[in-house]
């Protein structure tokens, strides 16, 4: 990350945070710069067309199998190994692209695989899973109460979650984005049905979306936090180490507007970096992003205490920055990863956790 800056601080224009489909919402560097609605849409558009060349595919290898099949009945002997060439490179080829094509199509039901044995070796202490089992009792019981006050409505969310849950334990083999792809459709399957079938009004479908996330992902939480099958565990060493090697700069480098001489700006600095450190232990993505937002409230509270106004976006970054430094939060990468594959999506495009969040994407960036 480059640190140098202008004597107003560290500068980000506010169109930056934006999706770059501008539609108002925020974007996210995950997403390739769009926000979760256009990036679904941007998705869904090359699936689609990946699944109907894939499909195109295999039609074109059927026909030329049967087309070197009645050539190999009508030919001299010779032409049979040339056949049994062909059938085995087209076989190979066949098998190797319509795999895409079977993976959309259907779920996977494999058991025993050796990723799920590593799992297992990994497995945390009795201690650990026993906490784990009395977290997710609590939530199961606080999602069921919760529910009841909906009545038929409640009925209908809760069949639709476990069957939800039921379907991921046999896509745990699918790739993290496939099933992050999963979840977001739940969500936005769950919440149109509300809308449009259940005449919800929309204050309380969010209500009622935040406890299907805090009850779906304390399940799930143990299998798609930091999966081995990508990088994160990697870059969150990268990021720390990189954190390390800056421990020589100074507030004053960064152009930080806050003065922790005055003990009620320094006691808002160490809320600020306890919040953001308790991130890594919560299982739930809307808590995470609660963790983000109240360590962004207090850098604003700083700042306002130290110039006594209203800090602005100029001011908040730079004070993010010097934040995150001092804190070194555990499993960065990992927690934003998270945060951006399974919670609500309508909470990162808007909204003040959509904002913090965004800056926060954009600083973690900076550290690759």
């Amino acid at each position: 990350m480059s640190l140098k800056s202008e004597r107003r601080g560290i500068h980000v224009d506010q169109s930056e945070l934006l999706c770059k489909k501008g539609c108002g919402y925020y974007g996210n560097p995950a997403w390739q710069g769009f926000c979760s609605k256009c990036w679904r849409e941007e998705y869904h558009k090359a699936r689609q067309k990946q699944i109907q060349e894939d499909w195109e595919l295999a039609e074109r290898l059927q026909r030329e199998e049967e087309e070197a099949f009645a050539s190999s009945q009508s030919g001299p002997g010779a032409q049979s190994l040339t056949f049994s060439k062909f059938e085995e490179k087209k076989t190979n080829e066949k098998t190797r692209k319509v795999t895409t094509v079977k993976k959309f199509f259907s779920a996977s039901s494999r058991v025993g695989s050796k990723k799920a044995e590593i799992q297992e070796a990994k497995a945390p202490s009795p201690s650990i899973n026993r906490q784990a089992s009395i977290e997710t009792d609590r939530v199961s019981k606080e999602f069921i109460e919760f529910l009841k006050t909906f009545h038929k409505t409640g009925q209908e969310i809760y069949k639709q979650t476990k069957m939800f849950l039921e379907t991921m334990h046999y896509k745990r083999d699918l790739s993290i984005e496939e099933q992050s792809e999963c979840t977001q459709d739940f969500y936005q399957n769950v919440a149109e049905r509300m809308q449009t079938r259940g005449k919800v009004p929309s204050e309380r479908v969010e209500k009622i979306m935040d406890q299907i996330e805090k009850y779906i992902m304390t399940r799930l939480y143990k299998y798609v936090f930091c999966p081995e099958t990508t990088d994160d565990e990697k870059k969150d060493l990268a990021i720390q180490k990189r954190i390390r090697a800056l421990h020589w700069v100074t507030p004053q480098m960064l152009c930080v507007p806050v003065n922790e001489e005055i003990s009620e700006v320094s006691d808002m600095v160490v809320k600020a970096i306890t919040d953001i450190i308790e991130m890594d232990s919560k299982r739930v993505p809307r808590d995470k992003l609660a963790c983000i937002t109240k360590c962004s409230k207090h850098i604003f509270n700083a700042i306002k205490i130290t110039k006594n106004e209203p800090a602005s976006a100029d001011d908040f970054l730079p004070t993010l920055i010097y934040i995150v430094l001092k804190g070194n939060p555990p499993r960065l990468q990992s927690n934003i990863q998270y945060i951006t594959r399974f919670c609500n999506p309508s909470r990162l495009m808007a909204g003040e956790d959509g904002y913090y969040f965004t800056n926060l994407v954009m600083l973690c960036c900076g550290f690759h």
